[in-house]
C-alpha cells in the first residue's frame, strides 16, 4: 500500500508541471496577454523545476524524508494558491515558477521507495513509483482541460492545492521513520553534484539524452495548445490562405 501511496502522491505532483499547457488559451485571454507571453508560463515552470532538481532534491540524501517530503509539498500548497488567486500576468509567472520549485516531491519518494524496499523488490517498487509519475503527466493535460471547461483555468490549480495538502499530510503520517543521516554542509552537497557529472562519464550523457528528450516534449506540446485552441473558422481560413500562397507561388 506504500508504494500505491508512493505513486499517486507522484503522480500528482508531475501533473503540476503541466496544469498550464493546455490553458495557455485560457489564461492569455482572461489576463490580456498575447501567445508568446503565454507561453513564458511553460518556460518559467520548467525552470523553476530545474532549479527544484539541484537545489531541493539533494536534501533527500541528508535531511529526514518523513519531515522534507510533507514540506515541500506544503511549499507547492503557496504555489498552487497563488496560481489560482493571481490577479495579473505578471503574479502568475512568479507562481509557476515557484511550482516548479517545488514539485520535486516525486523525486524524493522515487529513491525513498527503493530505500524502504528488500533487495528482491526494490526494481519492481521504484517502477511502480516512476509509472506512477509517468502516469500523472500523460494524465494531467487531459484533466486540467477538462476542469478548465467545466470551471476555469483556476479551479485546477485550487483542486491541485488541495490533493497537495492532503497528500502532505497523508505522507507525514506513512512515510516511516528512516536512520539518521551523514551531515554534510549545503554547499558542499550541491557541489557534489557537479562533482558526479565531472568525473562520470555516464552521468553526462545521460543529462544531455534526458535535456533534449524533455526539450523537444516541451515544445510540441507547448506549441500543440495554440494549435488546437484556434476556433475551427480560423483555423480552416489558415489553411486556405497557405494554400493560396503556394498556388500562387
Amino acid at each position: 500500500m506504500l508504494t500505491l501511496l508512493f505513486a499517486i502522491a507522484g503522480g500528482a505532483a508531475a501533473g503540476n508541471l503541466y496544469w498550464t499547457q493546455p490553458l495557455l488559451g485560457f489564461i492569455g485571454e482572461d489576463l490580456g496577454v498575447g501567445t508568446a507571453a503565454a507561453g513564458w508560463l511553460v518556460t518559467a515552470t520548467q525552470l523553476g523545476y530545474a532549479l527544484g532538481i539541484l537545489l531541493v532534491v539533494p536534501l533527500g540524501d541528508v535531511l529526514d524524508r518523513r519531515k522534507l517530503v510533507p514540506a515541500v509539498l506544503g511549499a507547492a500548497v503557496v504555489a498552487l494558491t497563488a496560481s489560482a488567486l493571481a490577479p495579473n500576468f505578471g503574479v502568475l509567472l512568479a507562481a509557476n515558477a515557484l511550482i516548479g520549485l517545488t514539485t520535486v516531491s516525486g523525486q524524493l519518494l522515487t529513491p525513498l521507495a527503493g530505500d524502504l524496499a528488500d533487495d528482491a523488490t526494490r526494481g519492481r517498487v521504484i517502477g511502480t513509483v516512476a509509472s506512477g509519475m509517468l502516469t500523472g503527466i500523460l494524465l494531467s493535460r487531459t484533466i486540467s482541460g477538462l476542469v478548465a471547461d467545466l470551471a476555469g483555468w483556476r479551479a485546477i490549480f485550487a483542486a491541485a492545492a488541495i490533493a497537495a495538502a492532503v497528500f502532505a499530510i497523508i505522507l507525514s503520517r506513512r512515510i516511516p521513520t528512516m536512520p539518521a543521516k551523514a551531515s554534510i554542509a549545503y554547499p558542499s552537497l550541491i557541489a557534489s553534484v557537479f562533482l558526479a557529472v565531472r568525473r562520470e562519464r555516464a552521468v553526462r550523457w545521460t543529462l544531455a539524452l534526458a535535456a533534449t528528450g524533455f526539450a523537444a516534449f516541451t515544445m510540441f506540446w507547448t506549441s500543440l495548445t495554440f494549435l488546437l485552441s484556434w476556433p475551427q473558422a480560423s483555423h480552416h481560413q489558415h489553411l486556405q490562405t497557405v494554400h493560396a500562397g503556394t498556388f500562387e507561388q
